[in-house]
């Protein structure tokens, strides 16, 4: 990714969290880059190989195989997130419920998980045995190879927060703002920037 706005004005502190699984990564607000620009993103693996995510905050704006998706589903779900410009072509999931409702999913944070069986939550869902509001689909992934993250986060495109789990689910949320505000200080700033600087 390249950094493709270089406003000082807009770096200000330093990132004081270490990114890793179960903290999310914020943009600053006028990135440069449209995939990533006022996103939010929920780190599910770190390792020595690199770091996935999902963004939490961005609608479907792209091409996408909806006649396949609605074989994959039996309805196309109110919940589906473009999670990210890789894999797209693969659905993932983030939910609310253990492996002993969906098995072999791994725990992000409480009341987190990641993956499990599609076939089980889908069953699940249609049998009204669990809520589609607690669950999030996901088309694609954000990844980063080793190294790549923390050369973006030391050019402050990102900057590293916690966010409550109960946000990821609630889809009324604007994850962004409730994010950045999260942050405190001078970063609070953010909220009140017009997504056009022009505009202001």
């Amino acid at each position: 990714m390249n950094r493709l706005n270089n406003n000082d004005l807009l770096k200000i502190g330093e990132n004081w969290l270490e990114p890793k699984v179960g903290r999310v990564l914020i943009s600053e607000p006028f990135s440069g880059e449209k995939v990533f620009e006022r996103s939010v993103i929920f780190i599910v693996e770190q390792s020595e190989k690199g770091t996935v995510g999902f963004i939490l905050n961005k609608k479907i704006k792209f091409d996408v195989d909806f006649n396949g998706l609605m074989k994959f589903f039996g309805s196309f779900p109110t919940n589906l997130s473009f999670g990210g410009p890789v894999a797209v072509n693969c659905v993932f999931s983030l939910h609310s419920f253990g492996p002993d409702i969906v098995p072999d999913c791994q725990k992000i944070t409480d009341g987190v998980y990641y993956g499990g069986s599609y076939k089980t939550i889908l069953s699940k869902i249609d049998s009204g045995v669990i809520s589609e509001r607690d669950v999030r689909f996901f088309l694609g992934y954000a990844g980063w190879s080793p190294k790549q993250l923390d050369e973006e986060i030391n050019k402050k495109f990102w900057v590293v927060g916690n966010l409550d789990p109960k946000l990821i689910f609630n889809a009324k949320t604007d994850i962004w703002s409730e994010a950045v505000g999260s942050l405190g200080g001078h970063y609070k700033m953010w909220q009140n920037l017009p997504s056009n600087p022009i505009w202001n």
